[in-house]
């Protein structure tokens, strides 16, 4: 029997065995693909032979016989299909013609019996046929066909269902706002009576200060400006805050307003309105017992509230003894249980160190398809790059987001070191510079008011990101502009400002698809400084510096609860070995 013919720079296509079935009538519906093949071979339609090609690239995409394949598991994983065969190089026409025998294989066996809302309880029915209108319809099939109630669906379950689709291919973005859609439907009908705590985040609660009071509104613009001003009467020598944790101060007062008015009821014209014993009790048990906030969140939330009122002039004269004491009675989350939630989501760094070729090879798939996909391309080298970044500068993500390139004062920026500087040389720029007085590098500077610990920042750029820098500021960023202006060394497809979120997305989408565990861009800082002080015990002053501490002190007290007595043990025997070793 000959097989459908590739065309020529793809790949050798895989043949399927005939099936068993072949020689009798298989039982209807079908459930596989060699049922459906044993059907089909009676009177072969004119992609047959294709069809037989495509389940045998089936197979080793699920890793199984290619005439055993069930059409249940099929549709579950299609998405993931066409990465698959981009992976193996295949040309844009093999590939898309692959994906659409794919489908016609699924609609063939549909018109043999298989049902792919397989066989569902009465509960599922009316949610499948919602599902329809909602473009929901493949994770509710998945979960209509693992269970017999939408009562039963937990959070944990939809998010394996979300981390395997993100292994398929999908995009981060994608799979969270079908998982929200999905809890969204569930609630309107009826399966959950209450909002699950995840999805309390989606459901803001908060007042914006162009809606609230004028004069409310003016006293919060007013205060927030008294925290940030150079120099502010009555407040301490080290008050004065940045911009980012001015919007958190904003923030935290639009969600007290939020729920003064629309829970408790009340009508606050103005701080001394709002800022009372009564709203913020009230909003910190709220906070805690329905909201289901972390105590440790809310109280650093709410101290900076404190901040303000005990020292701007508005308020002199006040008493808020009751503030602090208050803050203070708040339940704290049990260090041991923070803990174990960070350790879910910590990957050693080999495992992080690996993403990178994991990722430049995913890209490489579209190298092929660069005239259609160049910005597609573009962005994934810049994700590519972004992680080798961080692998070699654990840096807090503002700062990397924020890092400018451009501009009147840029960070990362090109020229002769200073003769009278602080910067430390690596031994290859020394011998550079006495080869060539005038050379050039790669230099990186922020100044006190960039840094969270408020510290001024000059260093060289690590030999190992200078190339994947320079390629991508010659071959990508370009194309991520498309003409357009920025001053940020990362940028979206778009040509803009990376956010949080999406600084967020990029890490946790590869390490969702590469690793065992998704991720987040500040656990990369634990990985590096657990690998360090596993290669360099106690060396926590070197650490202080590549995460750009203020004080020792403070990475001692995070990273040295790993480090105890037992490990002051391994390190005399280590020591009394060395120097037994010396004396022999």
């Amino acid at each position: 029997m000959s097989f459908a013919q590739l065309q020529i720079g793809t790949e050798i296509a895989l043949p399927v065995p005939a099936s068993s079935l072949s020689g009798g009538k298989p039982p209807l519906p079908v459930k596989t693909t060699g049922d459906l093949l044993a059907i089909l071979e009676k009177n072969p339609p004119r992609s047959y032979k294709m069809m037989r090609t495509v389940c045998g690239w089936l197979g080793k995409y699920f890793d199984l016989p290619g005439d055993q394949i069930p059409f249940d598991l099929i549709e579950d994983k299609k998405c993931g299909f066409r990465p698959f065969l981009e992976s193996r190089r295949f040309t844009e026409n093999t590939t898309r013609s692959y994906v659409y025998q794919q489908r016609s294989l699924l609609k063939a066996a549909m018109q043999h019996g298989w049902d792919p809302d397989g066989n569902p309880t009465d509960a599922w029915k009316s949610l499948l046929g919602l599902a329809v209108d909602e473009r929901l319809t493949d994770i509710v099939r998945h979960f209509a066909r693992t269970l017999k109630s939408p009562k039963e669906v937990t959070k944990e379950t939809v998010d394996r269902w979300g981390e395997s689709r993100i292994r398929d291919g999908l995009m981060f973005t994608t799979v969270a706002t079908k998982k929200n859609q999905f809890w969204r439907l569930l609630e309107k009908t009826g399966w959950i009576t209450t909002t699950p705590v995840h999805m309390l985040k989606f459901s803001p609660y908060g007042i914006p200060l162009r809606d609230m009071p004028t004069g409310l509104c003016e006293q919060i613009q007013t205060a927030l400006k008294w925290k940030q001003a150079e120099f502010a009467r009555g407040r301490p020598k080290f008050g004065k805050i940045r911009a980012v944790t001015a919007n958190n101060d904003r923030l935290i007062l639009e969600q007290l307003t939020g729920y003064v008015v629309k829970i408790y009821g009340g009508n606050p014209q103005s701080l001394h309105d709002l800022i009372r014993q009564d709203n913020i009790e009230g909003f910190i048990e709220w906070m805690l017992n329905e909201r289901h906030v972390k105590g440790n969140s809310i109280q650093g939330r709410l101290a900076g509230i404190l901040a303000i009122v005990k020292h701007h002039p508005m308020f002199r004269g006040q008493d808020f003894t009751w503030f602090k004491t208050l803050l203070d009675s708040i339940p704290l989350e049990d260090e041991s249980e923070r803990k174990k939630r960070k350790s879910a989501k910590y990957l050693r760094y080999d495992e992080l160190e690996a993403i990178p070729e994991k990722l430049r090879a995913h890209r490489e798939a579209y190298e092929k398809q660069r005239k259609k996909h160049p910005t597609r391309v573009a962005q994934l080298a810049m994700e590519e790059f972004m992680f080798r970044w961080y692998l070699a500068l654990p840096w807090r993500q503002r700062n990397l987001r924020e890092c400018r390139i451009g501009g009147f004062a840029p960070n990362l920026f090109k020229g002769k070191i200073p003769p009278i500087s602080d910067i430390d040389k690596p031994a290859w720029i020394i011998e550079e510079e006495a080869k060539n007085p005038d050379a050039e590098f790669w230099m990186i500077s922020f100044n006190s008011d960039a840094t969270k610990t408020h510290i001024s920042v000059d260093l060289l750029l690590p030999r190992q990101l200078i190339k994947p820098l320079e390629e991508y500021l010659t071959d990508c960023r370009p194309l991520l502009l498309d003409g357009k202006d920025s001053e940020m060394l990362f940028v979206t497809p778009r040509g803009k400002q990376m956010r949080s979120d999406q600084v967020g997305k990029v890490i946790g989408n590869w390490t969702t698809k590469f690793a065992p565990v998704r991720t987040t861009p500040h656990m990369i800082r634990d990985s590096v400084a657990y690998l360090w002080l596993r290669e360099h015990p106690m060396d926590f002053l070197s650490l202080s510096k590549i995460l750009w501490h203020k004080n020792v002190q403070t990475t001692i007290q995070i990273y040295g609860a790993r480090f105890n007595e037992s490990s002051g043990t391994c390190a005399m025997e280590a020591w009394l070995d060395q120097r037994a070793a010396s004396q022999n």
